[in-house]
């Protein structure tokens, strides 16, 4: 018997499409009974969905206005507690000048800000201050300037001065209408110095804030034809309302009580209570069934609400059901005339590439597979397999390269750390042949390169600089504006031998094209070896403190200027003091004093004065040092090193050469 008889007769096509319709028939039927079922189920939960929806709605648009909000209030608090902060450092001893300039420049910088004042009490006012409440406000493209304090202490009795005073804390004010109209608040931050009896209220910084532009906030909400947003602050005062006649002249309480409404009066409490909520409501916007959501703000105790209409997203999901429906018709229709048009074009293919996908998964991305054939489902991912398989490999690639670039980067940063510690004097004793002072100096950069550095060098036989700086900030710019910090003090010392002078040059320099308004605190002085004579200038740096070898503990606090970088044409003064035999001037700068444990307790000045004491007058530089590094790491206890820590020790041993 031959091969052809063996084989029997081909089989016939009938069979096959007979199954095939049938396959076709039950596929179609069943999608069909799916789909209805769908859009009877989507019909029937309609009410569910509309409640979660609304509730969703609700709930996000109060937590998103709530944060927008705070975006435009947080930075004017920021800058307002940053002024106040800054005239604390330097315990108001600054020109009267460089105190209107800031005030200029928060007016500028900030469109917000009606005005800004910085208040003293007139008892407080340094005697080179001619105002003790000087005041800038808009007045159209220019600005005004008074003083407030209209020599017999006007402002004291103010609430924006008051209330900071004895509250011992930032105050906002509750909003208020100006004479011209335009909705107002002001936040005080205030101003306190230390003295030996504890810390002294002296005066305020303030910003009166134009609220113009919640109105427009609000309005912009997608909250639907029926929905709203309001504002109110702490006492349940409306801030923001549709009802124009309510905002400024009505609360929620009193609302509640012309209503004789207890319930309102119980919502009105929550909502001022600073948590959040949601709860259903009845509008008093044509009595609608609505979703009342409401959020605190975090910058200030105002509470933020969003109104959302039930009714309008019922009809909003019923529309959409309706065309669902529809759609769904179309497409079933659709579905039947394409599975009789594709069904017998798909097989082959996707076997094809299922076959490829076997190959592709087991690793071989280089492995054929088939063309993409027409525009349809099976063709479009048959391209995307191909557009997948060319973005694995690019991938792969990628990686390589990046991964390569992670450890180039790594090494960069190696070797700029190296040149960074190259920069400073580390090799000690460095004057071994001088038996006339014992210096020594340790730096520890939190990240691989920082801001902080030291320097010492002598002008001639008997005079020494010494130098430690703090740079704002960390990493690669800190490291960058240290040098060039570092480059300018140098060289101003090769000029001229005062420190005041120096300094006053030294910001002068940085000051110029400094856009990205980075600053540095300095300190330097001028060492003279065979008197002790020190003549120091400090530009907002952390005072430095004299061991004496009495087993007493001086702090230099006097003279001291502003950071330098910011502003130009400072002027900085050169201060004396005296090392004797046996004296030691420890530099430090705050990554020392704000060293945390893991409990973000500070080191702080105190402990750093108590271990000077106790490692004892009879260390040297370098024994003092390692005492001050082990009590820093014990305080430490292993938390996370947060800022540079920069020491530097200058001891005039006792003996005939001292």
């Amino acid at each position: 018997m031959s091969r052809a008889d063996r084989s029997g007769p081909p089989a016939s096509p009938g069979p096959r499409m007979g199954i095939r319709n049938r396959l076709l028939l039950w596929t179609v039927g069943v999608t069909g009974l799916l789909l209805i079922a769908v859009i009877v189920w989507n019909y029937v939960n309609v009410l569910s969905r509309l409640e979660e929806e609304a509730r969703a709605r609700a709930a996000f648009l109060a937590d998103g206005s709530a944060d927008m909000i705070d975006a435009r209030l947080g930075p004017l608090q920021g800058l307002i507690r940053g002024l106040s902060l800054s005239l604390e450092i330097q315990a108001l001893d600054l020109p009267f000048s460089a105190v209107q300039e800031m005030l200029l420049s928060a007016l500028r910088d900030h469109p917000e800000i009606y005005g800004s004042t910085v208040a003293l009490r007139p008892e407080m006012k340094p005697a080179d201050w001619p105002d003790a409440a000087p005041y800038v406000w808009r007045d159209g493209t220019t600005f005004g300037y008074e003083d407030l304090d209209q020599g017999h202490g006007a402002h004291i009795s103010e609430d924006w001065f008051a209330l900071p005073r004895y509250l011992a804390r930032e105050v906002w004010s509750e909003p208020y209408l100006w004479t011209t109209g335009v909705k107002m608040v002001t936040f005080s931050s205030p101003i306190h110095l230390p003295t030996s009896e504890g810390p002294v209220f002296v005066g305020v910084v303030t910003c009166d804030i134009d609220l113009s532009w919640l109105d427009g906030v609000l309005a912009e909400l997608p909250l639907g034809l029926q929905g709203y947003g309001l504002l109110m602050t702490h006492n349940g005062t409306y801030i923001s309302h549709p009802l124009r006649e309510l905002v400024l002249n009505e609360s929620v309480f009193s609302i509640a009580e012309a209503r004789d409404d207890p319930g309102l009066r119980t919502i009105g409490q929550r909502m001022v209570s600073g948590d959040k909520g949601l709860i259903p409501w009845v509008s008093w916007r044509g009595g609608l069934e609505t979703w009342l959501a409401w959020q605190p703000l975090k910058t200030v105790e105002w509470t933020m609400g969003t109104v959302i209409s039930r009714e309008e997203l019922e009809a909003e999901i019923l529309r959409f059901s309706r065309k669902e429906a529809l759609l769904g018709a179309i497409g079933l229709l659709a579905l039947v005339i394409a599975v009789w048009l594709v069904a017998s074009s798909i097989t082959r293919p996707v076997i094809a590439l299922g076959a490829a996908a076997k190959t592709l998964a087991g690793g071989d991305l280089d492995a054929p597979l088939p063309p993409p054939r027409g525009r349809d489902e099976v063709a479009e991912l048959t391209r995307a397999f191909h557009v997948m398989r060319d973005s694995l490999k690019r991938y792969i690639a990628d990686l390589a390269e990046t991964t390569a670039a992670r450890e180039r980067m790594k090494a960069e940063l190696t070797v700029a750390h190296n040149i960074q510690m190259d920069l400073v004097p580390k090799t000690f004793p460095l004057f071994p042949e001088r038996a006339d002072l014992d210096i020594y100096a340790f730096m520890e950069p939190a990240r691989e390169v920082g801001g902080d550095f030291y320097d010492f060098f002598f002008l001639d036989e008997e005079r020494l600089v010494v130098a430690i700086a703090d740079v704002s900030g960390k990493g690669v710019p800190a490291a960058l504006f240290m040098a060039v910090t570092r480059s300018f003090l140098r060289a101003e010392f090769k000029v001229q031998a005062d420190p005041g002078r120096v300094l006053t040059r030294v910001n002068q320099e940085l000051a110029e094209a400094n856009d990205s308004c980075m600053f540095v605190t300095l300190f330097c002085a001028v060492f003279h070896t065979t008197t002790g004579l020190v003549e120091h200038a400090n530009a907002g740096h952390n005072p430095p403190l004299i061991r004496r070898a009495a087993g007493e503990i001086e702090w230099i606090s006097r003279p001291a200027g502003p950071v330098a970088g910011p502003l130009p044409d400072l002027v900085y003064v050169t201060g004396q003091c005296r090392l004797g035999a046996g004296d030691a001037l420890l530099l430090y700068t705050d990554g020392v004093t704000e060293a945390m444990d893991l409990a973000n307790r500070l080191y702080g000045t105190q402990r750093l004065g108590e271990q000077v004491l106790a490692g004892g007058t009879a260390l040297d530089g370098r024994a003092t040092l390692a005492w001050l590094q082990a009590d820093i790491r014990q305080h430490a206890a292993g938390a996370e090193q947060s800022d540079d820590i920069t020491l530097l020790i200058l001891h005039r041993p006792a003996g005939p050469t001292a």
